[in-house]
């Protein structure tokens, strides 16, 4: 394929881009197969040890929840244009954020002017500094002398940006600073839970990112890597940044003139290179995809059939070997690293405790504002689901309080990295952030199912005493599971952490020529 323009890339090297891209797919073709047999192992295994479930809330049905997180006015830059257009946003439940010409063509539910899917998205509200940031980085890549860069463009108060380093950015700005931190605060939490893959099966989601990680590592590349899209873009991703590492860096460095001049140059190049990946990438993975189906369909029964005995039979070795190991383990357990844990448990119980009593205090707030609601209106009338609307956001907007009560665990957490390299503070403190307003959702959407089926036996219609009672009924119920769920999420969450401490120990001691005998040394010593 030719280029569309006088192109610094000789064929030469448009040559190696091709072998690069051809070399990267066959790869993770490869592990991604390899990663997707391994994967469906896994879920049948699973299926095996299933074990019925031990949380008494029910959950709320994906997809179930339908109003939108946040809707009003703001104004976005034009992708071609550039000129400011007032918009009507609407953050969806999905986390997708569309944006209609005026709140009036929403509410007639037409097609939306435009959408954004976040996902590998990031929020950038100083705008003077990362783009000047993004401008070095772009400079010193190409060899210009930073002190070449020009002004970078000056945008409205209150502006910011949904940012991606490759796909298109959104410019927006809102009327005051007020407004302004609350939606940003509502698109960080877009970019960090809109999921982008299209591929709703679990086993082809956990195989996907399996294949891309081992990829990077048969690329030498190491480290942490952050992604975000669909299938497609997420891969597409991978095999430009490898280019930029290989190619890409000598052919930018070479760029002549004036930064705007190369500035222009590096951005056809950028779409040509675009061009070219995307060309590879829709195809290969569609046929992958394709191929993994149909194997799964020919043998995921036989396997089935044949492998279920034996994972039976593993789960009795399995607990004979750990009671032999736990013989020799426990007296250094117990000896050298219990005493260590009960202080950094101690450190770590008192802000999920409290983070969990916060949102048992949201949902006291909004059952006893639902009572008054329901006084004042004698009754539930014939729309009890109109009710329901301020329950069901609560989770979505009432969690303040209490994910700040989790934060407070982000000082103690970076100090225990220091001695445990497995935890993650922030991947944690996410972690809680999720469970709490899962927790919440569940006990919203239980106190739903239960004062549903005590008001078919009860005339919550029109007797706001009848109707009360049964809130007050179902709220002493729902109360009980919350707390059970509550205590069961918090140990849960502990056992994660205290797992990454007590791991060390346990392979030191199992195998001592293979373990990190670093962290164990740093703990016993």
């Amino acid at each position: 394929m030719g280029l569309p323009f006088s192109s610094p890339i000789n064929s030469q090297k448009q040559a190696e881009i091709k072998e690069l891209i051809e070399a990267v797919l066959k790869t993770f073709t490869l592990q991604y197969t390899k990663a997707y047999g391994i994967e469906l192992l896994k879920k049948i295994k699973e299926d095996v040890n299933a074990e019925p479930s031990s949380w008494q809330l029910s959950e709320r049905p994906k997809g179930s929840y339908k109003k939108p997180l946040k809707t009003g006015y703001l104004t976005k830059q034009g992708a071609i244009r550039k000129s400011w257009l007032r918009r009507f946003f609407v953050v969806r439940p999905d986390y997708k954020i569309e944006y209609y010409d005026d709140e009036e063509t929403y509410n007639k539910d037409e097609k939306p002017k435009g959408m954004i899917a976040p996902c590998g998205y990031s929020v950038s509200r100083d705008l003077d500094k990362d783009l000047l940031d993004r401008a070095k980085e772009i400079a010193e890549k190409m060899g210009v002398d930073t002190s070449d860069i020009p002004a970078v463009a000056k945008y409205p108060d209150f502006s910011f940006e949904i940012h991606h380093y490759r796909r298109r950015c959104y410019f927006i700005h809102a009327e005051t600073e007020e407004e302004k931190d609350e939606w940003v605060r509502v698109f960080q939490q877009c970019c960090r839970h809109c999921h982008g893959f299209n591929n709703p099966d679990p086993v082809a989601q956990a195989a996907f990112r399996e294949a891309i990680r081992r990829t990077r590592w048969e690329l030498g590349r190491w480290g942490y890597w952050t992604y975000g899209g669909t299938e497609e873009q997420v891969l597409s991703d991978l095999i430009v940044d490898e280019l930029n590492y290989t190619i890409m860096r000598d052919i930018y460095y070479g760029f002549k003139g004036p930064y705007a001049i190369r500035m222009t140059i590096r951005d056809k190049v950028l779409q040509m290179l675009d061009t070219l990946v995307s060309a590879a990438v829709t195809p290969a993975y569609k046929a992958m995809e394709a191929a993994v189906k149909a194997l799964r369909g020919r043998v995921e029964g036989m396997i089935r059939q044949e492998i279920e005995p034996i994972f039976e039979a593993e789960k009795g070795i399995k607990e004979k070997i750990k009671n032999a190991v736990m013989e020799t383990v426990s007296p250094v357990l117990s000896e050298k690293v219990a005493p260590r844990l009960a202080g950094i448990v101690q450190i770590l119980t008192s802000p999920m405790t409290d983070a969990f009593q916060e949102t048992r205090n949201t949902f006291d707030e909004k059952i006893t504002h639902m009572q008054r609601k329901v006084k004042e209106n004698r009754g539930f009338g014939d729309e009890m689901e109109h009710f329901f609307h301020d329950l069901d956001s609560a989770p979505r907007h009432c969690m303040y309080d209490a994910v700040r009560k989790v934060d407070a665990m982000e000082t103690p957490l970076w100090a225990l990295r220091q001695f445990f390299d497995e935890i993650s503070p922030w991947k944690l403190i996410w972690k809680a952030h999720d469970q709490l307003r899962k927790i919440l959702d569940n006990a919203m959407y239980t106190f739903e199912k239960e004062l549903q089926d005590v008001a078919e036996e009860t005339n919550v219609k029109s007797d706001s005493g009848a109707a009360e009672g049964a809130i007050l009924k179902v709220k002493e119920s729902v109360q009980e599971k919350f707390a059970a769920d509550a205590s069961a999420a918090t140990t849960d969450y502990y056992k994660d952490i205290m797992m990454s401490i007590v791991m060390p120990f346990l392979l030191k001691i199992v195998n001592p020529d293979e373990a990190d005998t670093g962290a164990y040394q740093r703990c016993c010593s």
